[in-house]
């Protein structure tokens, strides 16, 4: 009786462990995987839509990208973040930005530390750039121009060049004013070279091709070693921790996403990443991809979140007026 008992529970401990491996093989199945882009076309979507019929061909599956804005990129989160685990509606998150308004004291609906974190597309450092011919020659001249220098906003708190631009300004001890209502990154660093305001901090990728054509010239690059010759570092005026400045642009799905799901998806990312046509394509764009796997990305995003709350009461300062 015991050993047929122990035959038993062999035989059924095989068919779980092959059920199991099977319902694991047939993810994704005949459905479509929902990529959701929390915010309006340009620069996120590029990346999505770029992205989607590479994977299509890893994943075996139609992969849609969904612009879903609004709130600052809330809307789009909570999309995603209220989604059912199934590995079907996975979304993009654009970091720092996506930890502000919990910071600054707004109510958000979705905890960044409960998703699951798929894959890291993108860590896009900053520069602060002047136009070509301003008689803002070095940092310490934006410093010392016997007002607040004006700095063209995007937008308000969720906004990460933004955020940038407070910190290294406030902690550094600059005056400084930020002109927000420019609809885009693009409008907002044409104000600069129109002379509106007199600086922008952005990616340094979407810097460069008016650094090209003669536009638009860099102050300093938030890196450890400088991508551009001849222009100083952050961490050349001493503050190295500044590097962390930047727009990451990562991929979670909700909380509760199993792992197979989780591993597979943050592989189909990685390859697709990799591949020649996509390196191609991010050279020609200055889209730069970052890669990080599923495991990389959500100890990033724990020092992520980490960073930026030690400037809690300057961004609430800041942003909320309390």
């Amino acid at each position: 009786m015991i050993i047929k008992m122990k035959t038993i529970a062999c035989t059924l401990l095989a068919l779980t462990s092959l059920l199991t491996g099977a319902a694991h093989a047939e993810w994704p199945e005949d459905k479509a995987i929902k990529l959701v882009i929390p915010f309006g076309p340009g620069g996120f979507d590029a990346y999505a839509r770029t992205l989607a019929p590479a994977l299509e061909k890893i994943l075996g599956a139609v992969v849609v990208p969904e612009n879903v804005p609004g709130a600052g990129g809330r809307i789009g989160a909570n999309t995603v973040y209220r989604a059912r685990p199934d590995g079907y509606t996975i979304g993009l998150w654009s970091m720092p930005g996506m930890t502000m308004p919990a910071i600054v004291g707004e109510r958000v609906r979705y905890d960044l530390n409960k998703l699951s974190w798929i894959a890291q597309l993108s860590f896009d450092k900053y520069a602060l750039a002047v136009k070509a011919d301003s008689p803002i020659r070095t940092f310490e001249d934006l410093c010392d121009l016997g007002r607040p220098a004006t700095f063209s906003g995007q937008g308000g708190f969720t906004e990460t060049a933004s955020i940038a631009t407070v910190i290294t300004m406030a902690e550094l001890g600059c005056p400084y004013k930020i002109v927000t209502g420019y609809q885009s990154s693009g409008q907002a660093t044409l104000a600069v070279m129109r002379g509106d305001v007199d600086a922008r901090v952005n990616p340094l990728g979407s810097l460069l091709p008016y650094i090209k054509s003669g536009d638009i010239r860099l102050l300093l690059t938030y890196e450890h070693e400088t991508s551009v010759a001849g222009v100083p570092t952050i961490e050349e005026l001493g503050h190295g921790e500044y590097i962390n400045f930047g727009l990451r642009r990562v991929v979670a799905g909700p909380p509760g996403l199993p792992d197979h799901i989780r591993k597979r998806l943050s592989t189909a990312f990685i390859e697709a990443m990799q591949s020649p046509e996509l390196k191609e394509w991010s050279g020609k764009t200055n889209n730069p991809f970052s890669p990080l796997d599923s495991e990389q990305t959500a100890l990033a995003m724990q020092e992520v979140m980490r960073f930026y709350e030690q400037y809690g009461d300057l961004l609430r300062t800041e942003f909320k007026g309390n």
